[in-house]
């Protein structure tokens, strides 16, 4: 049997670095993105594919639920984002946009950095007078605005505009006050901005203000209702349809409004009226017809007259935050939440139907039972007059001890799977990890030209909240049609389809300050006989292993990343005798990451890992355990020697791998990487790009190319992969 596992090792000298280990598939390397940066992932395990690599990758985001700090206030103690509003996802290859209400005019999101610059593309013979003019919708002012572009963009001379292509335009070249309002219309694709004086529409190339319209008026809140959009302001509310603005609410008894919510379920518009209480509009249907007003008071139930942030939630019901508490509108009637010695600033729903509060004491989330799915069955099954039974809402409080920077929680803004948080602190994120799905293929050593030799894996992420992620995966090498030899006599025996599976889960979790640690259990059973038998028994084996790594971000410097894993811990295996037992592959792998650059169109990642199998036998010539084997293999390498040469022989008995990975405008990919393996006499440069269509889905590729001294048997070997969020 032991002729059998030398004589693949022969086949395959690439996929293994230190003969007589056994189990192929646990030392195969997954993932086309990592294979195209030269096979590194410990400190880049950022994606299904860390199961394989370092399972610490689980701690973090994008495959955990993270809190962070996106963009440090200025200054302490005041709201440095007032509001927000996002393009969400309309087709399978778009992406989602966000802009964020600042006290100083807009930014925007671009999923890893906060832009204050709006890019023009210069077509023909443009010039930056004619990209500024079309922005800001005006001449007015125009020489002025264009200096200043100028400037923005560090172009001093009419030389230097002759190289631009691209020019940046600060945001708040035309809007740079506070915004007090913003809405995204999804339906004609355009910005709605509110400011202290007055009504802002930004199309994707121009500004539009409303000034004639509306006055130089303080805007305090937006809302869209199919083609009408509703404009709150300190003197009342308006509408906007059409190029048609009509004022509303005369009748209520004050007119300056905090708040609107649209409520699609009902066709109502309920108003925050500052002073008054909170008003419910059913608006006219035609001009023959009359819109329909009436207010809630404290006589009503609501918590006081001062109402501030009011939203509906999916099942229709309307929450109203007031300084100390909020008032629900549960469909029948008004009731009250209060909030004891605590101020409550907003309120705010995600599209599950769970309810952010935010308060000076950190922010908390209520998901109420009608907004579950159980909860709906239930109300359906509801007696008339039976009311819910409180146990069965949930609650959550996050504050500065478990994930917020700070607990003055100025604004509290769902978008998608995120969730804002404008603190003292800054804009804090949290960010509630998709579910990942990666597959993976390739067909293994292309010169031989067997069909059935490849390659497969696949693996699944689910985030836990706050306990972390956990992970499952497959992976499966098919060896073909193999040719094993009885040592007892001079047949041959055919064995066809051997094969390798290797399954398992892994669980990752944050263990604070940048420090996550990860574990990973797998089963494997390995075939080499498939049907044909040596000596009369059949050349199969079954075990399992265990991986154990930590991942520490943001070492020693920014952006700096370094993983240290221990892979394939576990007993030895044996096919036919037992007697002749061969060790799994156990190895370390160390890795660091640094993000080189990241702007808004352009990042760039360096990357090293370093293998190294640590596979020995005792003096019988049996496997040593792992926990010997881990050091031992390390201070006694198989070349020898004493000192300085025994250390430098160790190292070179390691697999050194080096990878570059640039990313343009978060859509397309391009990675390079490099791999030296003296003991295995490769060396190979790799090549790959990958295609991110749209926030679900990203396609990779690579190849390998042979260099230097390499024997060449996986020159040309392609890898595909692709990789869902959902």
């Amino acid at each position: 049997m032991r002729n059998l596992l030398f004589s693949l090792f022969i086949l395959f000298p690439v996929l293994a670095s230190a003969a007589g280990s056994a189990i192929i598939t646990l030392q195969m390397p997954v993932g086309t993105r990592q294979l195209g940066m030269g096979e590194v992932g410990a400190a880049v395990a950022d994606d299904a594919t860390a199961l394989y690599y370092n399972p610490a990758g689980l701690a973090f985001g994008p495959l955990s639920d993270e809190w962070k700090i996106s963009y440090p206030a200025k200054t302490k103690g005041s709201p440095q984002f007032t509001k927000l509003a996002a393009r969400t996802r309309g087709g399978f290859f778009s992406k989602s946009e966000l802009w964020a209400g600042t006290v100083s005019g807009i930014l925007k999101f671009d999923g890893d950095d906060w832009v204050e610059y709006h890019k023009v593309e210069l077509e023909g013979n443009a010039k930056i007078r004619d990209a500024v003019r079309v922005f800001a919708g005006s001449e007015r002012g125009l020489d002025e605005l264009v200096r200043q572009v100028k400037k923005y963009n560090g172009i001093e001379s009419a030389e230097d505009e002759s190289f631009v292509v691209d020019v940046k335009i600060p945001w708040n070249l035309v809007v740079k006050d506070t915004i007090t309002a913003l809405l995204y219309e999804s339906r004609t694709e355009k910005l709605w901005v509110g400011t202290p004086q007055g009504l802002f529409r930004f199309d994707g190339r121009t500004w539009k203000s409303f000034e004639s319209e509306l006055g130089k008026v303080r805007i305090t809140a937006l809302a869209n209702q199919g083609a009408t959009l509703w404009v709150g302001t300190n003197d009342g509310l308006y509408s906007y349809r059409n190029g048609t603005v009509e004022r509303k609410g005369v009748v209520l008894p004050k007119q300056d409004i905090r708040g609107l919510a649209w409520s699609e379920l009902r066709k109502e518009l309920y108003v925050s009226v500052y002073g008054a209480g909170i008003a419910r509009l059913v608006p006219k249907k035609s001009n023959n017809d009359k819109d329909r007003w009436s207010l809630f008071t404290e006589e009503d139930g609501i918590f006081n007259l001062e109402p501030k942030a009011i939203v509906v939630d999916s099942s229709g019901h309307v929450w109203a935050a007031h300084e100390g508490g909020l008032s629900h509108f549960n469909l029948r009637k008004w009731e009250q939440v209060r909030f004891e010695d605590n101020v409550v600033n907003d309120v705010s729903v995600d599209r599950k139907g769970a309810v952010w509060i935010a308060t000076n004491k950190g922010v908390w989330r209520y998901m109420p039972d009608y907004a579950t799915a159980s909860g709906k069955k239930a109300e359906l099954e509801r007696r008339p007059g039976e009311e819910a039974k409180p146990q069965d809402d949930e609650w959550n409080h996050y504050h500065s001890g478990n994930g917020l920077s700070d607990n003055h929680v100025h604004a509290v803004l769902p978008q998608g799977n995120d969730v804002w948080f404008s603190t003292n602190a800054g804009m804090e994120l949290y960010k509630d990890a998709d579910y990942q799905l990666a597959f993976f293929y390739e067909q293994l050593l292309p010169v031989l030209n067997i069909p059935d030799l490849y390659h497969l894996y696949a693996a699944m992420t689910v985030p836990v909240a706050e306990w972390g992620t956990l992970g499952f995966f497959l992976n499966f090498v098919s060896f073909g049609s193999t040719v094993v030899s009885d040592e007892y006599t001079s047949d041959d025996l055919v064995a066809h389809n051997s094969y390798e599976i290797v399954g398992g889960f892994s669980y990752g979790t944050s263990l604070g300050k940048g420090w996550g640690l990860g574990l990973t259990a797998k089963l494997f059973y390995s075939d080499l006989s498939s049907g044909a038998s040596v000596g009369g028994e059949k050349a199969t084996t079954l075990g399992y292993a265990f991986d154990v790594g930590v991942l520490k971000k943001d070492l020693f410097v920014e952006d700096l990343s370094f993983a240290l894993v221990l892979n394939n811990i576990g007993p030895s295996v044996y096919y036919v005798d037992k007697t002749n037992e061969d060790p799994i592959p156990l190895t370390w792998r160390l890795g660091l990451a640094y993000d080189l650059l990241t702007l808004a169109d352009h990042k760039l990642i360096i990357a090293g890992d370093y293998n190294r199998e640590v596979v020995i036998d005792d003096e019988k010539g049996d496997p040593e355990p792992f926990y010997i084997s881990a050091w031992k293999s390390i201070v006694e390498p198989e070349l020898g020697g004493s000192g300085l040469t025994a250390a430098k022989n160790s190292l070179l008995q390691g697999v050194f791998n080096v990878g570059m990975e640039y990313i343009y405008a978060n859509t397309v990919a391009l990675r390079v990487g490099y791999l030296y393996d003296k003991t295995g006499k490769r060396q190979e440069v790799d090549l790959g790009f990958g295609f991110m269509l749209s926030d679900v889905f990203q396609f990779d590729f690579s190849s390998i190319k042979d260099v230097g001294d390499s024997e060449g048997v996986r020159d040309g070997q392609l890898r595909f992969g692709l990789l869902f969020r959902f």
